[in-house]
């Protein structure tokens, strides 16, 4: 008999009516029907003769594609038996840091250099995004990006306005100064496109919509979706966007998220001892999408962000968020925005003129 032993690190999602196979290694996804993940599980268990028996004969054309579609695509391959030398996979989340990843909007009158950003510095931090409403200056920026110089980030995301002498050999140079920075949002841009620096590895994304607060956030869109083995395991357990996750807003008050009206002291005489010892701030880390209302039933669920600071019900922590189009009983994407459902939320977090 033949058997169809499937990679530990491809993990199955089920949902309202559809299910997702993240292949957490080769980082992609397969969007399948739930028929067809319900014979991918009989699978992991009995032989493919056996699989046929159980369907029916009829169905033997449809499973064989099934098979040939999971080897061709690396995802498993045949054997006379199931491997037991195939070990599930490690699937939990840990860091030994109370804050792993920073959100900063950036204001020139903010002192980014006081002991509250120091503080910060010692946790080990992972990854930062500093968001530039306004045009900023080559030399201003360059003097942000040495403060994490000696630091322990892997990754800075930059959120840029649109400026002519921020071309690409400008941001090439940068890049290749302050090999932290991984990626780049270039907004208000007269075009839309992709670009690649510092020998192709980092992408620089030109985009004309203009970006002035932190309002703009929070959209839920498939582009937006990310396979990789720590988003997927942290999102089992954890919130895949607040959890350990502190920002500073433009007036220099330290938030869960610059979205989010609480704050828990400004940096100017607050130190990062006294937030993390505040117990509301974080109260969000363990709401996971398998908690919230109608992502629980989403097949993109673990593949996706979950925003917690616009959300359907603003009176309810665990309402779905309100910038996702995606309906997963239906498996249909609308435009938001027009959602006659959503319209009451759109009023109450004052956005009606800024979706227009």
């Amino acid at each position: 008999m033949e058997y169809l032993n499937i990679y530990a690190n491809c993990q199955l999602v089920k949902g309202a009516n559809m299910s997702l196979l993240c292949d957490l290694q080769m980082r992609r996804f397969y969007h399948l029907p739930n028929d067809t993940a319900e014979v991918l599980l009989f699978l992991q268990q009995y032989s493919i003769d056996e699989c046929i028996a159980h369907y029916g004969e009829d169905n033997r054309e449809a499973i064989t594609g099934y098979v040939d579609f999971f080897v061709s695509r690396e995802l498993g391959f045949i054997d006379n038996r199931i491997l037991p030398e195939l070990t599930a996979m490690e699937l939990t989340w840990d860091r030994f840091a109370d804050i792993t990843n920073v959100v900063i909007e950036y204001q020139e009158t903010i002192d980014y250099t006081g002991p509250f950003f120091r503080e910060l510095l010692d946790q080990h931090l992972e990854g930062l995004e500093i968001r530039f409403y306004q045009p900023v200056a080559l030399p201003e920026l360059k003097e942000l990006l040495a403060l994490f110089s000696d630091s322990t980030l892997r990754h800075i995301k930059l959120v840029l306005h649109y400026e002519k002498s921020l071309n690409i050999a400008t941001l090439d140079e940068l890049v290749k100064k302050h090999q932290r920075v991984k990626s780049l949002l270039i907004h208000s841009s007269p075009e839309e496109k992709l670009e690649k620096i510092f020998s192709n590895s980092v992408p620089v994304y030109y985009f004309t919509g203009e970006i002035n607060s932190c309002m703009a956030c929070g959209e839920i869109r498939a582009n937006h979706f990310t396979v990789n083995t720590e988003l997927f395991t942290e999102s089992l357990r954890f919130n895949s966007c607040l959890n350990r996750k502190l920002s500073i807003d433009q007036q220099g008050y330290i938030k869960n998220c610059p979205s989010m009206r609480e704050n828990y002291g400004h940096v100017a005489d607050t130190s990062l001892q006294a937030v993390l010892g505040n117990k509301t701030f974080s109260r969000y880390n363990h709401i996971r999408k398998d908690d919230i209302a109608v992502c629980k039933d989403c097949e993109f669920r673990h593949v996706c962000t979950d925003c917690r600071a616009y959300i359907e019900n603003p009176q309810d922590i665990y309402s779905k968020p309100l910038k996702c189009g995606y309906n997963p009983y239906t498996n249909n994407w609308e435009e938001w925005t027009q959602h006659p459902m959503k319209q009451a939320a759109i009023g109450w977090y004052g956005m009606a003129e800024i979706i227009k």
